[in-house]
């Protein structure tokens, strides 16, 4: 590419994501794919990323076929919700907890940190046994606009691995 070439490209990501708003319009539409690809339950369908605490984002869903749960291939998850499965009679309807986050620490033109965390919950009912759950977490750190767009998704997809 010519220096004329790299200028054109670089003034034509500034203008797509050269604000804060389209940043994080950019950001969510791009976790609402992953929900839909990763999330999406028998019971919750059009997920979309809302505001969960401070300057954390994300959606959460919850599936009630076990069946449907154990589809997953992560060992640690499949074996809890075995577990969850035996333990909780058939007609108490367990649930596993399934969730997205992304915990902006900064979402700058320049520079940026987006602090990834998947997690599949299978502490039925009140999941906040946190030995009963599987997360992963994934750190994006960017340095210009043309990283953020190009890395963005490919680390969302690290983050997901753990839904696999």
């Amino acid at each position: 590419m010519s220096d004329k070439q790299i200028q054109d490209w670089q003034e034509k990501v500034r203008s797509t994501f050269g604000e804060e708003s389209k940043m994080y319009d950019y950001l969510f539409s791009t976790m609402n794919n992953f929900y839909y690809r990763y999330m999406e339950t028998t019971q919750d369908k059009n997920l979309q990323t809302k505001l969960l605490s401070d300057h954390k984002w994300g959606a959460t869903s919850f599936e009630g076929s076990i069946v449907d749960a154990l589809r997953l291939s992560n060992p640690v998850a499949k074996k809890g919700i075995i577990e969850l499965a035996k333990s909780v009679p058939k007609g108490q309807g367990a649930l596993v907890k399934y969730e997205l986050s992304s915990e902006v620490k900064e979402l700058g033109t320049n520079q940026g940190e987006i602090h990834f965390r998947s997690v599949i919950h299978w502490g039925f009912p009140d999941f906040t046994d946190e030995t009963k759950m599987s997360q992963k977490k994934v750190v994006f750190k960017y340095g210009n606009l043309t990283q953020f767009r190009k890395e963005l998704a490919l680390k969302l997809e690290e983050a997901c691995e753990n839904f696999l």
